[in-house]
């Protein structure tokens, strides 16, 4: 339940009924016990979000999977270049989604990719992204169609900034490295905030800094203070609706502009009253801070020095 809403939405938009489970604990993981316990005869998939540059529990994940004969999909499209003992995250389930929206480490304006190392799964891809076409030769009006597919076409020209990007990646990355450890040395001076635990064998991605405060009214005034304090892209998920389902009440109310099964809505309607109390608990006290890119080294110590006077402030308020 700490996603994005394509996430949820790509589900529907096959038919399917999302199942959201709780996370863990302050490491914002799935939990697997939980997990478990949702699995039923009906059950196609997992999938897990990397929310926030957080290395998901995949290992254990991919056991789950693999005990119940269903597929893993990674969403990694904010850990791009993150590793779990070794192997990067969105390569090691059964299909891995990427962003390359505005605010990724490589961006291409918009757009994404799905990688697979299964060859059937690949075919499939690349035939839906495509109107079903089989690209088979090499006129384009001769080809078949071996199922129903639709226009999710990435365009040439989105590509091809991307692939200018990807020659950048050790430079991006140092540079995102470069920015993280300015403001986490200075944030892990204040005794009262604690950051989100890597799971073992993970690698911290510096794409975000994800930090907790003692509780949920500090964590809304440590932010509401950044914000009057000119301290951007760092978000309070409990009042936020891209990552979090609190607030999601398209979701909750099934809000569609073409029709649902009878099965996804009977599926969507126990999210109304659904309690996730302990996701609240963990998600209300964290912030989560976009690293950038484009800021200088001048930049990046007084927003490091501005963050730790906001937090100050409010706890000795």
């Amino acid at each position: 339940n700490i996603t994005f809403a394509a996430t949820v939405n790509a589900v529907s938009l096959a038919g399917a009924k999302p199942i959201l489970v709780d996370i863990n604990k302050n490491d914002l993981l799935i939990d697997t016990k939980k997990l478990k316990r949702k699995i039923n005869k009906k059950t196609k998939a997992i999938i897990t979000v990397h929310v926030s540059g957080r290395g998901s529990n995949i290992l254990d994940l991919k056991r789950v999977a693999k005990k119940y004969k269903i597929k893993l999909i990674e969403d990694a499209a904010e850990a791009f270049i993150s590793k779990k003992q070794n192997k990067y995250l969105g390569t090691i389930g059964d299909l891995g989604c990427f962003s390359f929206d505005f605010v990724k480490t490589i961006t291409c304006g918009e757009g994404g990719v799905v990688v697979t190392n299964n060859k059937e799964f690949a075919l499939k891809l690349d035939y839906f992204n495509d109107h079903g076409h089989d690209h088979i030769g090499n006129n384009r009006g001769a080809e078949s169609h071996p199922f129903i597919g639709y226009n999710f076409r990435i365009s040439e020209l989105n590509a091809a900034v991307g692939l200018a990007q990807f020659r950048r990646i050790d430079e991006f990355l140092n540079i995102q490295k470069f920015n993280y450890t300015i403001i986490r040395d200075a944030l892990q001076k204040i005794e009262d905030i604690s950051f989100r635990k890597v799971p073992f064998g993970g690698v911290e991605s510096y794409a975000f800094l994800n930090f907790f405060l003692d509780d949920i009214g500090t964590a809304k005034q440590v932010h509401k203070s950044f914000l009057s304090n000119g301290i951007d892209s760092c978000f309070h998920y409990l009042d936020n609706n891209w990552h979090y389902i609190r607030k999601w009440d398209h979701l909750k109310q099934i809000k569609s502009l073409y029709p649902f099964s009878e099965d996804l809505i009977n599926g969507l309607s126990c999210l109304k009253d659904k309690d996730f109390s302990k996701s609240d608990y963990f998600i209300g006290r964290n912030i989560s801070c976009l690293i950038k890119l484009s800021w200088s080294e001048e930049e990046v110590r007084k927003r490091a020095k501005t963050m730790v006077r906001c937090i100050r402030e409010v706890i000795n308020s």
